[in-house]
């Protein structure tokens, strides 16, 4: 738009400008406030056309305090999101967070919640390019609060989500555990269980780093996560079965490990050994117990191991994959 403009044109936008708002400022002084956030909100919009972004954020500000003074909290609303806007145009991204926040406050006084979602969680990415995520978790957790209002469940669990992801980045465990389930609770509302089960698990990760260092719980936390993320993860399990029978079968490799038909010499070839041991390995695992292979006495502690852990993994994997398919 600006370039289109003569040096004439643009110095009767700037006095227009400033015409009205020294206007609205006399307004406001005979509590005109209806009329001076009018006023405010042109002197803006005549900034805009000179994309001078600073004064036309400042200018939608004014226009928002305002009609807040008014008491119409829904132009109030409007006025800090055209301020949140341009104040985002000029890079300004504090002020841009400031008046999102104001503007979704706003929208909440006139109980417009899915809008006041919106502007808080454009706060919160404001607030995120200045890297101060206390105010980036702050902003998103009332964007969830005011889509939950909303009962708009998808948009909540989003905000709430992301309200953890950055209370985590903030390092504050808590508050990240209580945001991600707040998402796991709307996400079931929602109906999206997927999403549900991401937020679970989340929420799992920040109750163990609360936990003690070292500690014996945390140690036990973690091997749960490995196995089968705390129930939201069956590949893990399929992963940590493979594991265990070739682990397994390395150690069956070894020398007189293994009796074929009461011969403990089975092959001098390491790949035909190799096959063997796997075959026995997958049968223990999976407890058929039928083979014509019999583990040496050394070699059978080992073998009750697996099989107990085979027992283990099979029950575990049916109950995991039962969860899922039941909550789908």
């Amino acid at each position: 738009m600006i370039e289109h403009l003569t040096e004439t044109e643009k110095l009767q936008f700037i006095r227009k400008a400033k015409l009205l708002e020294k206007k609205a400022m006399e307004l406001i002084e005979s509590e005109d406030y209806e009329r001076a956030g009018l006023l405010f909100g042109w002197a803006g919009y005549a900034y805009v056309q000179l994309q001078d972004w600073e004064n036309a954020g400042y200018s939608y500000g004014q226009s928002g305090e305002a009609y807040k003074k008014a008491g119409n909290w829904s132009k109030a609303g409007f006025s800090y999101d055209l301020s949140g806007k341009v104040y985002e145009k000029a890079e300004r991204w504090l002020g841009a967070g400031l008046n999102y926040s104001q503007s979704g406050y706003a929208y909440e006084q006139s109980k417009e919640y899915e809008k006041a979602g919106e502007s808080y969680r454009r706060a919160g990415e404001s607030y995120r390019e200045t890297g101060k995520w206390q105010e980036v978790a702050l902003s998103y957790q009332q964007s969830g609060e005011a889509c939950q209002t909303a009962k708009a469940w998808r948009s909540a669990g989003l905000s709430y989500a992301l309200s953890g992801d950055a209370y985590r980045k903030a390092l504050m465990w808590i508050e990240a555990e209580e945001n991600y389930c707040r998402a796991k609770m709307a996400y079931k509302e929602a109906g999206a269980y997927e999403d549900a089960g991401n937020m679970y698990y989340s929420e799992m990760l920040m109750k163990r780093m609360k936990m003690k260092k070292y500690s014996l719980k945390r140690f036990s936390s973690f091997i749960f996560d490995l196995i089968c993320g705390y129930g939201e993860k069956p590949k893990n399990i399929i992963i940590c079965c493979l594991v265990l029978i070739m682990s397994f079968s390395l150690i069956y490799m070894y020398p007189d490990s293994l009796v074929y038909n009461g011969d403990s010499e089975l092959s001098d070839n390491l790949w035909t050994r190799f096959y063997h041991s796997i075959y026995f390995s997958v049968i223990t695992f999976v407890t058929l117990g039928q083979s014509s292979f019999e583990p040496s006495i050394y070699m059978r502690p080992f073998v009750m191991i697996e099989a107990l852990l085979g027992i283990f993994m099979t029950v575990l994997f049916v109950l995991v994959l039962g969860r899922k398919m039941i909550r789908h």
